[in-house]
């Protein structure tokens, strides 16, 4: 499809800013702007819901919501929101764009922290969420990361010392070592951040808490514990006006159906839950689950697992308070969180699930996957990303080296070489998972003529899509479903059967008919039913137009008339 931007960089603020701007001054019909709150610095945190209005209103449609950056230094996520933005508005032509809008309401989040990664996109700073000083109210004892030598990069810092555990590596001057108990003789060096040491002693070079403690992914309600349990928790629940806003949001938006929530790294889509083993969540939102992210995978290439028992490392405690969790299990949303950019695949380092924790793998193990990145940086980024050890006269410590792996463009996010082939691939995916929501419509609507000025109306409900209108068990098992209802209005009509208005339940999608494929070949099982029949006994004016109505506040309305005759 086609694309208007550029994405040779990662877009500032004020880049956002300007694109949903044009974006909502040019297409009034198709979207609406607006801000979820304003930052301590100023900046809006943008929303944009986008739907063609002329097919219904924003919340009368299923929707699918895309938000990013709740880690301010996930960049990529970002990116991969503004790509989709760009796909939809350079394609109004298409009529797979065209169905999409029709059908169903989209809402974009972009930046959920623009604090955060404007400080990230702009200084040599690495921040987790927000570049606000928490757990502690100033800087602590102890080495705090700093760019040094002014190169806009905070990167390795090795320290020649008799008490070193590291030295050079024989097979490349770039990479260290593990010094052996028996290394008596030679160079060798301590290995720290590149920084500058709070309340130096002279002696002692120990790692400072981090300044900006603040992980807006542990923020949550849903299963929240504080700093001592959960590192990054914040002070309360949702005590971050980003996470405050984010939350208000999704309750405030009931039609929200899906979610996906953008970050990097690893290559993978993680579905929930996060608070507790996937045994103890509905099997068949877990069938769902597969079997979206097996068309994420045939996308991407990308593995969607489940976060405890595959993306986790084994014997890992659950994390709590994260947003994925919040959406599945208290607001009953379907939701992935992808981790964009696959650098370890790109590097020869295969993933493995459930993945090695930090003491699964031994030291020479880890030296290799340190080498694989330098030899992947060498082969396929043109050597940029890694800068070699070079002398620096540091204030406190005399002559260091600084150098290593950029991690902020190479790790953590793509170097913009590979930018666009990375954002691109998972819009593919989202123009087709949008196309999983609940969808119901009227359908064999009829009026039969009884005798006199009485008929009998007869309508049936369908849900063509692959969605149950309940979207998740978990929802149900939360007693936050509600009913579908139906209703039948005409001027002076009179009812003698049946309900004006009366509540039906929820609907099955396709998903729930156990499709299996058998060793006499293919069968369908039985499940809740697609779909409901209704009948009134009515008394009306012939010429009467008959008005049905039906949906709820999730998968929003559908209407259908008919004209007596």
């Amino acid at each position: 499809m086609k694309s208007t931007y550029t994405y040779d960089h990662f877009y500032l603020y004020d880049e956002i800013t300007q694109i949903v701007q044009k974006y909502a001054a040019e297409h009034p019909e198709l979207c609406r702007l607006y801000s979820l709150n304003k930052t301590p610095e100023g900046r809006d945190i943008w929303a944009m819901d986008i739907t063609n209005t002329k097919t219904g209103a924003y919340e009368d449609k299923p929707a699918y919501c895309i938000d990013a950056n709740i880690h301010a230094g996930e960049v990529t996520g970002s990116m991969v929101a503004m790509f989709f933005l760009d796909t939809i508005f350079s394609n109004l032509d298409n009529p797979e764009i065209q169905k999409i809008l029709d059908r169903y309401t989209l809402y974009v989040i972009p930046r959920i922290s623009p604090d955060g990664s404007e400080c990230y996109l702009t200084t040599p700073e690495m921040v987790r969420s927000v570049n606000r000083l928490y757990p502690y109210d100033q800087l602590m004892p102890g080495l705090q990361p700093k760019d040094m030598d002014g190169d806009g990069l905070i990167l390795k810092m090795r320290v020649k010392s008799p008490y070193g555990v590291w030295k050079v590596s024989d097979r490349d001057p770039r990479l260290m070592t593990k010094r052996q108990p028996d290394d008596m003789e030679g160079e060798f060096y301590n290995v720290y951040s590149e920084g500058y040491i709070e309340d130096y002693d002279g002696h002692t070079i120990q790692t400072a808490p981090g300044k900006w403690g603040n992980d807006l992914n542990r923020n949550f309600p849903l299963s929240w514990t504080p700093e001592h349990n959960q590192r990054g928790a914040g002070e309360y629940p949702l005590a971050n006006i980003e996470t405050r806003s984010i939350a208000e949001f999704i309750n405030g938006h009931k039609n929200i159906c899906s979610i996906i929530n953008l970050h990097t790294m690893t290559g993978v889509y993680l579905y929930p839950p996060g608070a507790k083993h996937r045994n103890e969540a509905p099997a068949e939102d877990m069938m769902r689950y597969k079997a979206i992210g097996k068309m994420a995978t045939e996308e991407t290439t990308y593995p969607a697992v489940s976060i405890i028992e595959e993306y986790m490392s084994r014997g890992a405690k659950p994390l709590t308070g994260s947003f994925d969790d919040f959406n599945y299990s208290l607001m009953g949303l379907h939701n992935y969180t992808i981790e964009c950019w696959d650098l370890n695949p790109r590097a020869g380092i295969p993933l493995v699930f459930p993945q090695p924790g930090p003491d699964d793998l031994t030291d020479e193990e880890k030296e290799e996957q340190h080498y694989k990145y330098i030899q992947w940086i060498d082969e396929q980024n043109d050597g940029v990303g890694f800068k070699p050890w070079t002398k620096f006269q540091h204030p406190q410590l005399g002559e260091v080296e600084i150098g290593g792996i950029d991690y902020k463009h190479v790790v953590q996010n793509p170097p913009i070489k590979f930018l666009r082939q990375e954002i691109e691939k998972h819009t593919r995916f989202f123009l087709r998972a949008i196309k999983t929501l609940p969808l119901i419509s009227f359908t064999n609507v009829k009026a039969e003529h009884v005798d006199g000025s009485v008929y009998r109306v007869e309508a049936t409900l369908m849900n063509k899509g692959y969605l149950p209108t309940y979207v998740t068990e978990e929802a149900n098992r939360a007693k936050i479903s509600r009913d579908l209802k139906v209703s039948l209005e005409g001027e002076g009509m009179e009812l003698i059967e049946g309900k004006a208005l009366q509540a039906i339940g929820q609907l099955n999608g396709f998903s729930g008919l156990g499709a299996q494929m058998t060793t006499l070949g293919p069968a369908t099982g039985n499940a809740l039913p697609c779909e409901k029949t209704m009948s009134w006994v009515i008394k009306a004016a012939p010429g009467t137009t008959l008005t049905l109505t039906a949906g709820n506040a999730k998968v929003g309305k559908t209407t259908a008339s008919i004209t007596l005759e």
